[in-house]
């Protein structure tokens, strides 16, 4: 690395310690504000894997772009690493927003454009990275079919569950 150091493994931890507080964090506040009982109230379609499954998958997603963050600024130094690296950092600022956007509104609607964005943001992270480095982009790939997932899951919550502004009449 051209006698610069690159991030060691205290690094990674520090890293996955923090995002692992913060999607802990998340799921409580989620829990404590009653929203997981609005979820489980909504009309959902019947292939809708659990919502203890979902949570617990959405808790480990983090670590996926994290270990990618920690490969890509691994890999190198040069302006495509820190395009990639900001790419991956703002991917996991978005996770959380989302979740806290659909949550705290509790508009289905809502939730599903949050999703879109970041289903929109995911398909650039993941190239991005992969041009950073092809492991970490490679690793982006989990969190980009967890995204896509949430995508169609957010759809199909808001088809069941008209009322919102963006499905008054249509469906």
């Amino acid at each position: 690395m051209n006698g610069k150091r690159s991030p060691g493994i205290v690094t990674l931890l520090v890293y996955l310690i923090a995002v692992s507080s913060l999607a802990g964090g998340l799921s409580g506040w989620i829990h404590a504000t009653g929203a997981f009982t609005w979820l489980t109230g909504l009309n959902a379609p019947h292939w809708t894997p659990g919502y203890t499954l979902l949570n617990l998958i959405g808790l480990f997603i983090p670590a996926f772009v994290v270990i990618a963050l920690w490969i890509n600024q691994r890999a190198g130094a040069g302006m495509i690493h820190w395009l990639a690296s900001g790419f991956i950092a703002l991917f996991l600022i978005g996770l959380p927003a989302q979740i806290w956007l659909f949550f705290s509104t509790r508009d289905v609607s809502l939730g599903f454009v949050a999703a879109l964005g970041m289903w929109v943001f995911t398909v650039f992270a993941v190239w991005v990275a992969g041009r950073g480095s092809r492991p970490a982009g490679v690793l982006m790939w989990v969190p980009f079919a967890w995204q896509s997932l949430l995508l169609i899951l957010g759809f199909e919550l808001m088809r069941l569950n008209t009322g919102g502004p963006l499905t008054a009449g249509i469906f």
